[in-house]
């Protein structure tokens, strides 16, 4: 069963989905900021990578977030009123909390519990890929849309040459992709850039953690399954300012 906990310093209060609490009443100023958190409804252990949707009670979507390596999140409402959050992951179920009243200022801590969905048929094995471009799809993207940005394990087998991941992608020569390295070892970090004077790299996720830019390029290209750049633009709606520069997804064997 789904599963909201608001949280404090000094107690955590468990509210069953198809309950509606208030954090405070509503009114027309801007709303209490939510501090979330998302886990894992089995261990309780945090979940990366979760899409979460702020959504009007008359259905209508206002914001979106997604959650870091911590399962973290934060959502600013526009103005206070009542709100539903939706949670979509693959391998989860997707879950929506009970109805939220935010009230003016503030901060509004929560928790939302995931419950697991099972992967996959018996006797059917699932590709790393296709996990990954299952993964776009809940963002809102394709292999197909991000054409050359989006790199799987038989391009990267065609480079018939042992490399790391930074190589893979400077192999691709993508148009509007430029990149920086600072020497020429093999532990030089790398930066993805969408403008050559821009000054903020692309972020770096491995497996749906956000991780250094010389832990993501250091991984070897025999490891990855795929690879996706995302533009700004994108990045930005899943990763906030933070994404900025643009991000670069990777998919390992271990991550599966």
């Amino acid at each position: 069963m789904n599963q909201v906990r608001m949280t404090s310093t000094r107690r955590s209060i468990s509210v069953m989905a198809g309950v509606c609490f208030a954090l405070a009443s509503p009114t027309d100023a801007h709303a209490q900021t939510i501090l979330g958190r998302v886990l894992d409804q089995v261990n309780e252990a945090p979940v990366p990578a979760v899409i979460v949707r702020l959504i009007q009670r008359d259905g209508e979507e206002r914001l979106r977030a997604l959650t870091d390596s911590d399962g973290r999140f934060v959502i600013a409402p526009p103005e206070a009123g009542e709100y539903i959050l939706a949670t979509e992951r693959f391998g989860y179920l997707e879950t929506r909390s009970p109805l939220i009243a935010l009230r003016v200022e503030g901060e509004a801590p929560l928790e939302l519990m995931i419950s697991p969905e099972p992967l996959g048929l018996a006797g059917l094995e699932v590709s790393v890929e296709e996990l990954a471009a299952e993964e776009l799809s809940q963002m809102g993207l394709s292999p197909n849309q991000l054409g050359n940005r989006w790199i799987d394990r038989a391009e990267i087998e065609a480079m018939q040459m042992p490399g790391l991941a930074k190589d893979v992608i400077r192999w691709q020569n993508i148009a509007g992709v430029y990149i920086d390295e600072y020497d020429a070892t093999a532990d030089a970090p790398l930066c993805v850039r969408f403008a050559r004077r821009s000054r903020q790299c692309a972020i770096t996720v491995i497996d749906g953690i956000v991780v250094p830019p010389e832990q993501a390029y250091g991984v070897v290209s025999a490891n990855v399954e795929a690879i996706a750049i995302l533009n700004p633009t994108d990045a930005t709606t899943f990763y906030g300012t933070a994404g900025g520069g643009g991000a670069v997804l990777f998919w390992t064997r271990r991550g599966r």
